[in-house]
Parts: C-alpha cells; structure tokens; sequence
C-alpha cells in the first residue's frame, strides 16, 4: 500500500479501528463480568372467576360473584449474570418449559377450583405463580399478572435483604 492509501481517510480509519476494537472488546468483557441482566417472558391465559367482596356496596357484590372471565398475561423475570461460554443468564428454552407447566394450571380454568390459589385477585395470581416457579428457576425476581384489556396489573418483586 502507498503512503497516500494509508493515510486516506479509509486507511486511517482502518488503523483507528484496528487500535480500538481490542480495547472495546476488553471493555464489554469488563462491563459483563460485573452485570447483572433481567431476561423476561410472557405468557397468556383464559381464565374464569368468581368473587366474594363483602367488604363493598351491594351491586358490585352480585357483578363479581357472577362467573365471569379474563385474558390474563403474566410476565416473569429472572435476573442473574450470564453464566458459561454461552454467555445467558437462563436458556430461554428452560424458561418456556417452566412457564407452559405453570400456564397449564391456569388456562381454561374456573380459578375458585385451582388448588391453592385462594380467591382470583391478581395479588394471588402472581403470589400462585411466584410459588409454582420459585423452587425451580433460579434467579426469579419479578412477576407481573395483567388485565390487558381492563389496564389492571400487579407486581410481585423479590426484595433485596
């Protein structure tokens, strides 16, 4: 190469590439070595439900101990730091499989006969799943059931001790 292809604006550019990519690369070695990341998941159910609410004037009394039904999403979060030569904090396959046995429990459901979920407030939804993935999925920090189409939601979020 000439003296004029080397300093070119692409041959400076070059040589400028070729003096910081390894600092970069070193950098985002540094930066993951101390992440922490929050990989998330989402999955859909159908659900029906009752409630008892004595707590609150009549007419919504009879409203809610009618059968009636939800499309529910439940988001779950797993944060943690990436693990291993691939680098993923949980293969999402993994995750998939935890979440579909979950949502077998609740979709196409009358919630009132789903053991141990006590009344079908959204409290308790992310309380049931909370309890049906904890013991299996390491690094569960978040999970969120909502009503989409009403714009209801509710956090359950593991506290820092």
């Amino acid at each position: 190469m000439s003296r004029e292809g080397a300093d070119s604006p692409h041959g400076v550019r070059a040589r400028a590439l070729k003096r910081t990519a390894p600092r970069s690369t070193r950098n985002l070695a540094v930066v993951a070595s101390r992440a922490q990341f929050t990989l998330s998941r989402s999955f859909v159910f159908e659900a029906a439900h009752t409630l008892s609410r004595r707590d609150i004037d009549p007419p919504s009394i009879d409203a809610s101990r009618r059968i009636h039904g939800h499309s529910y999403r439940a988001t779950v979060e797993v944060t943690g730091n990436p693990q291993g030569e691939s680098g993923m904090v949980l293969d999402l396959a993994c995750l998939d499989a935890e979440l579909t046995r979950v949502r077998e429990r609740l979709d196409h459901r009358l919630l009132d006969d789903v053991a141990g979920l006590g009344p079908a407030t959204l409290e308790n939804l992310c309380a049931f799943i909370w309890r049906a993935l904890a013991p299996t999925l390491e690094g569960l920090s978040r999970v969120t059931v909502s009503r989409d189409a009403r714009g209801d939601a509710c956090s359950l979020t593991l506290r820092e001790r």
